[in-house]
This record gives C-alpha cells, sequence and structure tokens, in this order.
C-alpha cells in the first residue's frame, strides 16, 4: 500500500528496515488510525509511546501494585483485565449502596419535614395560647 508524501518538513531522517508482515502492520495500523502516509502513522506512534493521552490515565504505584497482585494471585490475566474487574465491582457496589441508601435517604428527608411541622404546629398552639 502505498500513501502519499506528508505536508509537514521532517527534522531528521530515519531509516528503518522492516519485514513485510510489519510494514502490512504498519499500514493497517495507518489505515485504522486515519494516518495520510507511513511517516504520520510512525509519528503517531511516536506520540502514543510518549505518555498518557486524555483516554489513559497514570495509574499510582500503589494501586499498579495491587493489581499485580491480582494478576499474579491469578484473579485476571492482564493488567488491564485487573482493572476493568476492579472497576466493575467496585461501580456495582457503588449502584447497590445508592440504590439501597437513596431511599433512606428520602424517608429521613420525609421525616425530618415531618417534626418541622409539628415544631411549627406546636409553636403556633404555644403562642396562640400565650396570647390569650
Amino acid at each position: 500500500m502505498r500513501f502519499a508524501r506528508g505536508s509537514r518538513p521532517a527534522d531528521r531522517f530515519l531509516g528503518v528496515r522492516l519485514t513485510h508482515e510489519e510494514l502490512e502492520q504498519l499500514d493497517r495500523h495507518g489505515g485504522a488510525i486515519g494516518s495520510s502516509n507511513r511517516s504520520e502513522t510512525v509519528r503517531a506512534l511516536v506520540r502514543g509511546a510518549q505518555g498518557p493521552t486524555h483516554d489513559q490515565v497514570e495509574l499510582p504505584p500503589s494501586l499498579r501494585e495491587q493489581l499485580n497482585v491480582l494478576v499474579e494471585d491469578g484473579w485476571a490475566p492482564d493488567e488491564g483485565a485487573a482493572l476493568t474487574a476492579v472497576l466493575t465491582l467496585g461501580l456495582q457496589e457503588f449502584a447497590r449502596t445508592h440504590a439501597e441508601r437513596i431511599p433512606n435517604l428520602r424517608q429521613a428527608a420525609r421525616d425530618g419535614a415531618e417534626r418541622r411541622k409539628a415544631r411549627r404546629a406546636a409553636d403556633r398552639e404555644g403562642r396562640g395560647l400565650l396570647d390569650r
């Protein structure tokens, strides 16, 4: 597959020999990301290797270690799967807790409103008795 030349001038030329399979893989990746040529595809790969983007999250070392323990213990095949499992379980627990607490919070709000209403009624009655 031939690509058009890039419009941006390059500072340095990097000659890299690739096998036929590697070249096909590079072309497939370039097509997947919408790259106009192989140089742009390589530049995109280099930019992606620089660190996390808006789609990726930099994990703290302590969390990364805990995820590695899950992998070592056989709970997940790799770090990404371990993170997915932890997030899924955490979100399920959050949703369960949220679903249980919301009715309780609503009931507490109703009880508080009833107490305030009863206090106001008692205050009015007391003021009425004092004014006589």
